[in-house]
């Protein structure tokens, strides 16, 4: 009989354990779904208008500050049990914010609705929401002082949230049924800030192209995330004009400068080649018809190095002004050496 009694304890305790899970579940079902196809988005300022699902899409993602945006969210029950006490939260950190919702009309960031078993066994109405979006501050942390609630200028989150759940004050949720999915999230921005994005990207991207990435550049970019966009700014115009000034000699100088260099040393070989009697049994005249072509191609690009000169003795920058002096005197010299090489062209002809 013990043994019996036991075994009954325990299909009583499995069947207990069992139901309780499945009223648990049947209390976190979903009861409200949101209708993506049906709801919509207008800017009351520009008169666009986006379905709930384009307006979620990245390239929607930012929206102008002061503009009146309305939301018409379109929810409908799942036919999953309603438990009486369930009720609706409508939440939003927008500006001037006023919610209707059938007859009811709200302007608190936050209020509860779909109250009682009457409410819920209607449709549920449609959900709509208009308010402005709020300027574009947000919180920001500052190296160092991590532990202070810093607030800067940038693109701000803005939310707009529907909450199943329940309550016990009517003013706020006790406890979190069903979050209403897709939430509406985006960024509140104006044109400053994007004209501020674009003017750091562009004289970064050019100073990175005069003197490659440094450290500098990404702290500059953080600054501008960090809340300080007019600063970033200002900044990244400073950090151009100095890339300018430290920007190395034009690539085109330094090939001028190698070919110069090989073409010299190659001549001045060939001069101690032939002179000192290694090149017995060779035909110093095709020898020396080529030292007279290679003081032909210094010329040529002694020329080369005075346009470039030219170009840079006419700029209002101090450092190219100073970089076409530079250039001068080694045409200078270049020219010298021409001469010099065409004499060894000359001497080596007479050792024929």
């Amino acid at each position: 009989m013990k043994h019996l009694f036991f075994i009954s304890l325990v299909v009583l305790s499995f069947a207990l354990l069992f139901l309780s899970i499945g009223i648990g579940t049947a209390a976190v079902q979903d009861v409200l779904r949101l209708d993506e196809d049906k709801s919509y988005v207008l800017n009351l300022e520009t008169g666009s208008k986006l379905s709930y699902t384009d307006f979620l899409r990245p390239e929607n993602s930012k929206q102008f500050e002061g503009d009146r945006l309305e939301f018409n969210i379109y929810v409908s029950k799942t036919g999953n049990p309603i438990l009486d006490d369930y009720v609706l939260e409508l939440r939003t950190n927008m500006d001037d914010p006023e919610w209707k919702f059938g007859d009811y009309i709200s302007h608190k960031a936050s209020d509860i609705v779909w109250k009682g078993k009457e409410e819920h066994e209607l449709m549920v109405p449609k959900v709509i929401l208009s308010g402005e979006v709020p300027k574009p501050i947000k919180k920001v942390k500052e190296p160092g002082f991590e532990a202070y609630d810093i607030y800067g200028i940038g693109e701000g989150e803005v939310y707009v949230e529907l909450t199943v759940g329940t309550t016990r004050d009517g003013a706020t949720l006790e406890t979190i049924i069903q979050p209403l999915e897709p939430t509406i999230k985006f960024f509140s921005t104006n044109k400053e800030i994007q004209d501020a994005e674009d003017k750091i990207d562009k004289n970064l991207e050019e100073a990175k192209g005069k003197i490659g990435p440094t450290g500098l550049e990404e702290e500059i970019r953080k600054l501008y995330e960090e809340g300080h966009p007019g600063w970033a700014s200002k900044l990244s115009e400073h950090y151009k004009e100095l890339s300018v000034a430290a920007e190395p000699p034009p690539l085109t100088l330094y090939v001028i400068l190698s070919v110069m260099l090989g073409l010299m040393l190659g001549s001045v070989f060939v001069y101690v080649y032939a002179s000192r009697g290694g090149g017995k049994g060779v035909d110093v005249s095709q020898i020396s018809a080529e030292l007279d072509d290679t003081s032909g191609k210094i010329d040529e690009k002694s020329s080369s190095i005075n346009a470039i000169s030219t170009k840079f003795a006419r700029s209002e920058d101090d450092e190219k002004r100073s970089v076409a002096r530079e250039l001068i005197k080694i045409r200078a010299s270049l020219n010298e050496l021409s001469s010099e090489i065409r004499t060894i062209a000359d001497r080596i002809r007479g050792f024929r």
